[in-house]
C-alpha cells in the first residue's frame, strides 16, 4: 500500500516540499540567530520585531534554533533520520519538558537567567527569561516530532505532534490582536512572541513537509486531483481563521469599529473568503477537466485512424494484447480476422486515390455496422484491417467473416464492385501476438490464392 503511494507522488511537488522543510530549518535557525544578537546588542528591535511587545526570550531563541538544526540534519541526504536529529531533537523535548515541569511544580531548575537577566518580565509580572506556557507546549511537541521522525514506525505521532504545534501557532497568532491592542492583559499562556508563534509554525509544517511521500502527507504530495484540490484549500483552510480573529480582536481592541460592526465585518469577509475558496476550487475543477478532456482526445487521435475512424495499429496492438492475457488468465476464446480489399491497387491506378480513399472509408463504415460493441475493429496498414472477435471460437468467426464479405459485395460501389478476401485464425491458450497475426495472414493469403472474395479459417 505505502509503495502504491508513493508511486502515485509528483516528483516535483515532492522536491517542493523537501524545499519547503530546509527553508524553514535555515529560517528558524536566521531568527534565533537574531534574537540571540539582539540580547547580546540589547537590541528591543531584534528581540520583540514589533515595539513594546513581548520579546523572544534566550532560551527560546535556543530552542528554535536547535529545532531548526535537527529538521536540517534530517533533510540532510547521508543523516536522514540519523542520531544527529535525534539528540537535537532530544534536547528540545528536555529543554520543553524542564520549562513544564518549572511551571507544574513551581521550581527553579536555573535554567532560564542562565544566559542573560530579563527585567521586563518582572514588568509585566512573568517570571524572568521563562518562556510561556503555550511555547513550552510547543517545544515538547517538536522535540518528541523529531524524535519519532526517526523512525518509519513512529511517523504517524511525529505528524499529529507537528499538527499540534500548528494550532498552538495559530492560536497564538490569532489571539495576538488582544495582545497589541493591551499589553498589560495576558492570558493564562501569554506573552507569546507575534515571531515566536510564525516560527513554530514554520516549524511544524517543516516537519510535516520532511517526509512528503509518507503518512498524511502522501495525499498532499499525491499527482491525483485530490491531491492539487488539497493543497490548493488546506494552507487558506488553516490561516483564513486566525487571519480573521486577529483583525477582529485588533478592531474592536482599539475601538476602531463597535463589536456589533465588528461581527457584521467579521461575517462578510468571512462569506466572501468562503466564497473565494469555493470559486478556486471550482476553477481548479474546470481546469483539470479541460485537461483531462484534452488528454482524452489526444489518446483517440492517438489510437484512431483519421481515414476510416476504426482504430490503428497501435490500438489493435494494445487490444490484441489484453485479449491473449485474459486468454491466458480465463480461458476465454476470440478469435481474429485479416481483412483485405481485393485488387485495391488497380482500383486505386483506375480511378484515383480519392476514389480509393472513399472505398477505404465505407469500408470502415461497414465494419463498424456489422461488429457487436465489445468487438475490435482496427486499419491494419494499407488496405488491410484486423477484426478481433472475443467469445467466440473458429466456426462462429467464419460465419461473422461471412456475413462482412456478403455485406461489402452486396454494396453499391461508386465505380465498380469491391470484394474482400479473409482469413480467420482462433487464438491458442499461450500464444503471443505476432504468431497470432501471422495465423490469419496465412489464411488470409490462401484465400487470395484460392481465387479471393472468399473467407479461409487457419486450420
Amino acid at each position: 500500500m505505502e509503495q502504491a503511494a508513493r508511486r502515485t507522488s509528483n516528483p516535483r511537488v515532492v522536491a517542493g516540499f523537501r524545499r519547503v522543510a530546509i527553508g524553514a530549518a535555515l529560517f528558524s535557525m536566521a531568527v534565533s540567530a537574531m534574537v540571540l544578537l539582539g540580547w547580546w546588542l540589547d537590541s528591543e528591535a531584534m528581540k520583540s520585531v514589533l515595539p513594546g511587545q513581548a520579546t523572544m526570550k534566550i532560551n527560546t531563541a535556543i530552542g528554535v534554533g536547535t529545532c531548526g538544526l535537527a529538521l536540517l540534519a534530517c533533510q540532510w541526504p547521508r543523516t536522514r533520520g540519523g542520531p544527529a536529529s535525534g539528540l537535537l531533537s532530544l534536547s528540545v523535548l528536555a529543554l520543553g519538558l524542564a520549562t513544564m515541569a518549572q511551571f507544574a511544580w513551581g521550581i527553579d531548575l536555573g535554567i532560564d537567567t542562565l544566559f542573560h537577566e530579563d527585567p521586563e518580565a518582572l514588568e509585566r509580572g512573568r517570571i524572568p527569561g521563562r518562556m510561556s506556557e503555550l511555547t513550552t507546549l510547543a517545544f515538547a511537541l517538536l522535540g518528541l516530532a523529531g524524535l519519532a521522525h526517526c523512525s518509519p514506525r513512529r511517523l504517524g505521532l511525529a505528524q499529529a505532534c507537528a499538527l499540534g504545534v500548528v494550532l498552538i501557532a495559530l492560536y497564538a497568532m490569532s489571539t495576538y490582536g488582544y495582545q497589541m491592542a493591551s499589553p498589560t492583559s495576558v492570558t493564562p499562556f501569554f506573552p507569546v512572541a507575534i515571531h515566536t508563534a510564525l516560527v513554530l509554525l514554520v516549524l511544524a509544517l517543516g516537519w510535516l513537509a520532511a517526509r512528503p511521500e509518507e503518512g498524511m502527507m502522501r495525499v498532499l504530495s499525491s499527482g491525483s486531483f485530490g491531491g492539487v484540490l488539497t493543497r490548493r484549500a488546506l494552507l487558506p483552510s488553516l490561516l483564513i481563521p486566525s487571519v480573521l480573529a486577529f483583525g477582529a480582536q485588533w478592531l474592536q481592541s482599539n475601538e476602531v469599529l463597535t463589536p456589533q460592526a465588528t461581527l457584521t465585518l467579521l461575517a462578510v469577509a468571512s462569506g466572501g473568503l468562503v466564497a473565494w475558496l469555493v470559486w478556486s476550487v471550482g476553477a481548479l475543477l474546470d481546469r483539470i477537466e479541460g485537461e483531462r478532456q484534452l488528454v482524452r482526445g489526444l489518446r483517440e487521435d492517438a489510437h484512431t485512424d483519421a481515414l476510416t475512424g476504426l482504430g490503428n495499429r497501435r490500438a489493435f496492438q494494445q487490444a490484441i494484447e489484453g485479449m491473449l492475457l485474459q486468454r491466458r488468465e480465463r480461458d476465454s476464446d476470440f478469435a481474429l480476422l485479416m481483412i483485405d480489399i481485393d485488387h485495391f491497387k488497380r482500383y486505386n491506378d483506375s480511378h484515383g486515390h480519392p476514389a480509393g480513399d472513399d472505398v477505404l472509408r465505407l469500408v470502415g463504415v461497414a465494419l463498424q455496422a456489422a461488429l457487436r460493441p465489445g468487438d475490435v475493429a482496427a486499419r491494419f496498414g494499407g488496405e488491410e484491417f484486423a477484426v478481433l472477435l472475443p467469445g467466440i471460437g473458429g466456426a462462429l468467426a467464419v460465419k461473422v467473416a461471412e456475413r462482412i464479405r456478403r455485406d461489402l459485395e452486396r454494396t453499391a460501389w461508386p465505380y465498380e464492385p469491391v470484394t474482400v478476401s479473409i482469413g480467420a485464425a482462433q487464438a491458442t491458450h499461450d500464444e503471443e501476438p505476432a504468431h497470432l497475426v501471422a495465423r490469419a495472414d496465412a489464411a488470409l493469403y490462401r484465400a487470395k490464392r484460392e481465387g479471393r472474395n472468399r473467407v479461409v479459417l487457419d486450420a
